[in-house]
């Protein structure tokens, strides 16, 4: 169990959070095994310094993993994970129109409604890959234009998927929403398209040379770009009846993204998955 965060006291798993555990239980040991390092990343490195487990009122399990790593843990781990789990990847033959990757529960599946139309979705941890920025100041400016510019196509192209409920999206994004919206419908569907752009200029910069590190396509985008030394050698977090690996310097990580993490958001500003969860007959 979690911890409250202004009482200390435990706070009972939700049938989707102890699923989700599970699920990482059993994708810890192909980690630990292949010598991976990986992060917690965003809400839940939150979750472990905040709470010591999951945000209560969230459900994510969200790790990062080096570009070159990634690549091998995505060709190497599907031999390791149990029968009742599967790797997705935009690069594989199923409908994930995700740029990151997840395991997933085929055993168990959430409706999500927060987007135009409603969908099934398998219960998953999912697995962003890390990502080296330019080292000098303008060239990673233009390249952070560039993978903007990229990422609204791809979402664009697949906008009926589009989480439009999300809280505290800048104006811009809203904006380009609204005209969505209004002159294109669901968007197209050649996501893959700028899917495969999107990789190609990821991969361009290498983390070994660069001394930022992206996690460009998480919810938080450029918020999620910290000087390599940010990471270190990495720190073990409780998360509850685990120690997970996270960044090394999580204030400067977490004050970045979140500002006074400590401090709880207000209930309207909560991120919470418009999902419920079901568990395959």
């Amino acid at each position: 169990m979690g911890l409250d965060s202004k009482t200390k006291q435990p706070v009972p798993l939700s049938g989707a959070q102890v699923a989700i555990l599970n699920i990482f239980k059993a994708v810890k040991p192909a980690l630990d095994e292949s010598s991976i390092p990986y992060y917690l990343l965003g809400g839940s490195l939150l979750g472990a310094v905040r709470h010591k487990g999951f945000i209560p009122w969230d459900d994510d399990i969200d790790i990062g993993i080096v570009r070159d790593d990634y690549e091998h843990f995505l060709k190497n781990v599907a031999k390791n994970l149990p029968d009742y789990l599967e790797l997705r990847s935009y690069r594989d033959e199923s409908d994930h129109h995700y740029y990151f990757s997840r395991i997933v529960d085929k055993r168990f599946y959430m409706r999500r409604e927060g987007s135009i139309i409603t969908r099934n979705e398998n219960l998953w941890v999912d697995i962003f890959p890390l990502d080296g920025m330019p080292n000098n100041a303008i060239i990673r400016r233009i390249h952070m234009l560039r993978l903007l510019y990229v990422r609204m196509r791809y979402h664009i192209a697949c906008f009926d998927k589009v989480n439009l409920h999300r809280p505290h999206r800048p104006l811009s994004e809203r904006v380009i929403i609204a005209l969505v919206k209004m002159f294109h419908g669901h968007g197209g569907k050649n996501y893959k398209k700028w899917l495969v752009k999107l990789d190609a200029l990821l991969r361009k910069y290498r983390v070994e040379d660069s001394n930022w590190i992206v996690n460009f396509m998480g919810q938080y985008k450029f918020k999620e770009m910290f000087p390599k030394t940010y990471y270190g050698n990495g720190a073990m977090y409780d998360f509850e009846d685990m120690k997970l690996c996270g960044p090394e310097n999580y204030d400067a990580v977490l004050s970045q993204m979140y500002g006074d993490y400590m401090t709880e958001p207000k209930d309207c500003d909560k991120n919470v998955h418009d999902a419920h969860l079901e568990e395959k007959i």
